[in-house]
């Protein structure tokens, strides 16, 4: 089965679960079931968007659409955790009403789709987990398993492992919270739950709300210093300045850079020129950007300005 299809299977089987908790939490009155259902479709739409980068990178370029779908995953994490965020504050609103005022709670139907939450989740868990081990035969007949962070795809697996491996956890408090409720009927320990569960939620997805928003805003969102990146393209004495430059992120696997370097009148040749924008990109490849582009100008085009003119 490819990653694909494995990942679809994910996607299908915690569908049925996040369906059912919505269900029995309405019925059983478990604001925790609901909240850890939201989680979860959380989770599942950072699994989706895992899914949605592997099969747009099959797609080419074209003529109209220069850029492919490569903002498609950055725009989705940005609606998905959005619409997330706002979720949560409402949850968290009327867990608060509810403290003050606790309603009863059929607790058997939170410990029942709570356990089959945890085995879901730490089955999904297991799956990526296995996804993301490549298998290595020895000469020798012996196999060796590693974890390889390398690629981008196994670095969203591994994340996406993460996701559900917390979301079997988060579902282990939901059948805790049932198993006090229905010997000690203290109904308000749903409430807390689910403050803690969306604060959590919160604080977990907050980083991929910034970094999707970041990208659509096309800001530089590199780890590379001002004086480092000067130093990396004035490295040559030739170099008069540069200007016209852009720093931007489509993707989580993207890094774009442009912008236009001033040569003195003494290059002259094709070949000098191509030396050094070669030497430039050579280096900027080092610091992880991927898409570079340099427009190569003469003493005359000199703007003594920012570095950064649209």
């Amino acid at each position: 089965m490819t990653k694909e299809k494995k990942i679809l299977l994910i996607i299908l089987f915690n569908c049925l679960i996040i369906i059912s908790e919505i269900i029995f939490g309405i019925i059983s009155n478990s604001f925790a079931l609901i909240a850890d259902a939201l989680h979860n479709t959380g989770d599942v739409i950072a699994i989706v968007i895992t899914y949605i980068a592997l099969r747009l990178s099959v797609y080419k370029t074209n003529f109209k659409y220069t850029f492919g779908f490569i903002k498609a995953e950055m725009m989705a994490a940005f609606v998905n955790t959005l619409f997330l965020f706002l979720t949560m504050f409402y949850m968290i609103y009327e867990a608060i009403n509810r403290v003050f005022e606790p309603e009863i709670i059929e607790p058997i139907y939170m410990i029942v789709v709570g356990l089959i939450a945890v085995v879901a989740n730490g089955i999904s868990a297991y799956i990526l987990n296995n996804m993301g081990v490549e298998h290595h035969h020895h000469e020798d007949g012996t196999t060796h398993h590693h974890h390889h962070d390398s690629s981008h795809g196994d670095a969203n697996i591994r994340s996406a492992y993460l996701h559900m491996l917390s979301d079997a956890l988060i579902s282990v408090g939901v059948v805790v919270a049932g198993i006090f409720i229905y010997y000690f009927k203290i109904y308000y320990i749903d409430s807390i739950l689910t403050i803690i569960f969306s604060i959590y939620i919160l604080r977990h997805s907050y980083p991929l709300l910034k970094k999707s928003f970041l990208s659509l805003m096309d800001i530089n969102t590199t780890s590379i210093s001002e004086e480092k990146l000067e130093e990396i393209i004035k490295y040559d004495n030739s170099i008069v300045e540069y200007h016209d430059l852009h720093i931007y992120a489509p993707s989580s696997k993207h890094n774009f850079i442009s912008f236009h370097i001033v040569l003195d009148n003494n290059t002259t040749t094709l070949a000098d020129i191509q030396n050094i924008t070669k030497e430039i990109k050579h280096k900027l490849e080092h610091q992880g950007f991927n898409h570079i582009l340099i427009q190569v100008d003469t003493i005359d085009c000199v703007k003594n300005k920012t570095n950064c003119i649209i």
